[in-house]
């Protein structure tokens, strides 16, 4: 918790609240360019356990591909946030899963790689955007 002030009191001195920061990011494991990339923002984890991102992103995937690789942008304002990838490879704006509830398309965290079956924790993918802020490499995964 200590950490968590400590970043936003540097954030409100930095002045960085005005203005948006591109979140740059790469997807190398696609498994095709069918449909698009879905990145759902969430702010906090009551959002993210209610399942109600602050806002989305659709990225085209044929757009935004070279070689296999996807790479893209969006701004947000500097922040806590957590993300998450959806590849909606047939394009109907959700997550397509199996009759047993497993995932059909491939999804990914921000800065985590799911390998058990257990959600996430909010504090497991979020990060603090800044001004310095990194290229995100993002690896799917799918069951």
């Amino acid at each position: 918790m200590r950490t968590i002030l400590f970043a936003l009191f540097l954030l409100l001195g930095n002045n960085t609240f005005c203005q948006d920061i591109p979140i740059n990011f790469e997807i190398n494991n696609l498994r095709n360019s069918d449909g698009s990339i879905i990145v759902s923002v969430y702010k906090d984890k009551k959002s993210f356990g209610e399942g109600i991102p602050s806002s989305h992103k659709i990225i085209p995937k044929k757009e935004n591909m070279n070689n296999g690789i996807l790479k893209a942008h969006f701004s947000l304002p500097a922040g806590i946030y957590g993300l998450v990838f959806t590849d909606d490879e047939n394009s109907d704006g959700r997550m397509t899963n199996r009759l047993i509830g497993i995932p059909k398309e491939g999804f990914g965290f921000s800065n985590f790689y799911l390998s058990g079956f257990k959600k996430p924790k909010f504090s497991d993918f979020s990060f603090i955007l800044t001004e310095n802020f990194e290229t995100m490499q993002i690896r799917l995964r799918y069951m």
